[in-house]
This record gives C-alpha cells, sequence and structure tokens, in this order.
C-alpha cells in the first residue's frame, strides 16, 4: 500500500509524539497514587519531580533545535525517541527515589527532540497543501500516546514496573520508524542568511503567540500532572486514572487530527478561543464534582478536544508567525510551553499541600481562560476558507 508523503511524515510525527509526549510527558500523572504509595513520596514532592522533567524537555528542545538546523530533523527526532526508551527503562527498575526521579526525568525529557524538529520535516518533506494535515496528525500522537499508555497501565494491573518496560519498547518503535521516514537532510536555508535579530524573536505578533502557548501549559501541565490523583483522592477507584486517560487521548485524537480543518475553515481566534475555554473549564469540573466517575471521564474528553485541537492551533499559529524559519521559531513556543509545563505542576504541588487541593484546581484554571482572550494579530488570522499554509515559506 502506497502512502502519501503527508501520511508518512505525519504518521512518523504521530509516533514519535505518542511515545515522547503522550508516554514520556503525560503518562506521569497516571502513577502519582502509585508512587505516593510505593516510595512514600508526598504530593509537592512529586510536583517538582514532574516540574524536573519538564525543565529537562526544555533544555532539550534547545539542543534539538541546533541539531536540527545543522543536522536535519532525523537526528533530535530519533535521540528524542531513544531517550523515552531508556528513561523508562530507568524508572521501571528503580529500586528507590532517586532512581525514579532520574527516569521520570530522563523520559520526560525525551520530549524535546520531537515536536519541534518536525516544523521542518513538515515544512521540507510535505508538499504546501498538506502541511496543515501533517501538522495535525503529528499534534494527535500526544493523546494516542496516552491511550497506550492507558492500555499498558490496564493490561499489567499492579505491576506497574511492567507498564513502563512496555513504555521502552514503544519508544524503540518510534525511534525505528523515524529513522525510516524523517530526512537527514539539514533544512532549507533562509533567504537570509544571517541570524534573526532579537526583534524577529519578541515582536507584537510574536509575543501574543508566547502569552497563550504560556498559559495554555500552566493549565495542561497542572493537569495532567494531577487530574488522576485528584480523582482517585476523591474516593473513585484506583482504575479511574487510567481511564480518565483513555477517554483523554481518544477524545483528544478523534478531534485534534482536525485542527488543521478548523483552522482552514473558521481561522485560528475562535476555535483557538473555544479550546482554551474548555481546557480551563475541564480543570473546574473536578473541583465542582471531584468524586463522580462520570464528571471525572467527562473532564478528561473535554480536556483532551481542548488540549490536543488547541496545541494544533498554537502549531499552525507558529507556523505563520515564523514562516520563514519554523523550526527556530517553534523551538522558542516550545520554550515557552516548557516553561509553563515547569511552572503548572510545582504551583499545584505547593498549593494543594501547603492549603488546599481546591485551591490549587481554581488557580490551575486561571491561565487557560487569561490566555482565550488573547487574539492573533491581524496577519496571522487566516481568512475562514483560505489555506493558512499557503503563507509558509515555499
Amino acid at each position: 500500500m502506497q502512502f502519501s508523503q503527508t501520511s508518512r511524515v505525519g504518521g512518523a510525527g504521530l509516533l514519535a509524539l505518542a511515545a515522547t509526549y503522550g508516554i514520556g510527558r503525560q503518562a506521569y500523572g497516571l502513577f502519582v497514587p502509585t508512587f505516593r504509595e510505593e516510595f512514600g513520596l508526598s504530593l509537592d514532592v512529586l510536583g517538582f519531580y514532574a516540574s524536573a522533567a519538564q525543565a529537562g524537555y526544555l533544555v532539550t528542545t534547545v539542543v534539538a533545535g541546533v541539531l536540527a538546523a545543522r543536522f536535519g530533523p532525523r537526528v533530535p527526532v530519533v535521540s528524542g525517541c531513544l531517550l523515552l526508551a531508556v528513561g523508562a527503562a530507568v524508572t521501571a527498575s528503580a529500586p528507590g527515589p532517586i532512581l525514579l526521579a532520574v527516569g521520570v526525568i530522563v523520559a520526560g525529557t525525551s520530549a524535546g527532540g520531537a515536536w519541534g524538529p518536525f516544523s521542518d520535516a513538515v515544512d521540507n518533506q510535505v508538499p504546501s497543501s498538506g502541511g496543515q494535515r501533517a501538522l495535525a496528525l503529528v499534534n494527535a500522537g500526544s493523546p494516542v500516546g496516552l491511550v497506550v499508555a492507558s492500555v499498558l497501565v490496564l493490561a499489567a494491573g499492579d505491576r506497574w514496573r511492567a507498564a513502563w518496560l512496555g513504555f521502552a519498547v514503544v519508544g524503540l518503535v518510534a525511534a525505528s520508524a523515524a529513522w525510516r521516514v524523517v530526512s537527514p537532510a539539514p533544512v532549507r536555508s533562509s533567504p537570509d542568511h544571517g541570524r534573526p535579530r532579537l526583534g524577529w524573536f519578541f515582536n507584537p505578533r510574536t509575543v501574543r503567540l508566547l502569552i497563550v502557548a504560556l498559559g495554555v501549559s500552566i493549565t495542561s501541565g497542572a493537569y495532567f500532572a494531577y487530574a488522576p490523583d485528584t480523582a482517585q483522592d476523591a474516593g473513585l477507584a484506583s482504575w479511574t486514572g487510567p481511564a480518565m486517560w483513555a477517554t483523554l487521548g481518544l477524545a483528544g485524537a478523534s478531534v485534534g487530527s482536525f485542527g488543521g480543518g478548523f483552522a482552514d475553515r473558521y481561522g485560528l481566534r475562535g476555535p483557538l478561543a473555544v479550546m482554551l475555554v474548555l481546557l480551563g473549564g475541564s480543570t473546574l469540573m473536578l473541583l465542582v464534582a471531584p468524586g463522580s466517575l462520570a464528571v471525572a471521564l467527562g473532564s478528561a474528553a473535554l480536556f483532551g478536544v481542548g488540549f490536543t485541537t488547541g496545541f494544533a492551533l498554537v502549531a499552525i499559529w507558529s507556523q505563520q508567525v515564523f514562516h520563514d524559519r519554523p523550526t527556530t521559531g517553534f523551538t522558542l513556543v516550545i520554550v515557552f510551553i516548557a516553561v509553563g509545563f515547569i511552572v503548572g505542576p510545582s504551583l499545584f504541588g505547593v498549593l494543594a499541600a501547603g492549603i488546599d487541593r481546591s485551591v490549587a484546581l481554581g488557580a490551575a484554571t486561571i491561565p487557560a481562560l487569561l490566555a482565550a482572550l488573547v487574539r492573533p494579530s491581524r496577519d496571522d488570522r487566516p481568512e475562514p476558507g483560505a489555506q493558512a499554509s499557503s503563507s509558509r515559506h515555499e
């Protein structure tokens, strides 16, 4: 069977993000109750573990941008998938909190090698007409990874270490697929061969994008780290966390892969604002009725749609703003996303441990709701029905 270049590159990106994002960064929350019990760790310590993983991801993101510019996108993508495999294997074998922290941090760090370089892979390998679809497919890898993680956790039962060994296998499979599909060629040169000036990175167009990226990631970071633990702490069964993540992943993948179509048909502003409101609202649902299974699953479904589609729209917005240097620009966006994922879990953990979990949940909703008020500049609002990818660098 012959697959189009859009499907091949988008599919490889989906698998890479399923491993590094859906598993490496976002599956951690599934194990917070287990780690609390087995290793005697408090919520704030586990929050710092999650934030340290995001800090490692921040460093890897910057390194990946440099590697992609020099060696092409294949090197950082394959390296990121292999980092996930190593981190998951260390976590599976951890005898105590120190090696557990090392494994979790390495696994979380892995995502820095995957997302940004795929901006260049799509720009270089996919026809312009398929660019938005390919980016949406790549972005859908995150919820797909959560479904895979949830299935492995449910299948493993109390043997949580077996689930992490399964994660390591997924990382190896993703690395193999990326090696076969992603081009090893360096990125195409920009018409301006000089380094971009500070004003290229920070100007009225980019600041709006970066504020939204930061706001949505603070709320998302808190949700991913603590939503399953919040539901189980309210008295729900231990399988509730995997069920929430499976629901989140299925809802996110089923809707998020159409993010490019939403942008083409309705523009960026309206759909993005709706997705950010869904993120904030889904977090509030856990505050209103934390002991209800229906509410927990509904919250996860709404969050999955908002998170996956929202970040797909952010990626498309980034392509609009940084069309001449897609990976360089998107790397900056990812840096702000990483900062938000560092702040979110730590802030939630400190507020939950020091004051009250309800206060922490309420605080976690605010950044996404504030970000929903930020509009893209007029230059970055594709007209409904227009192909936003037409403005990309040809």
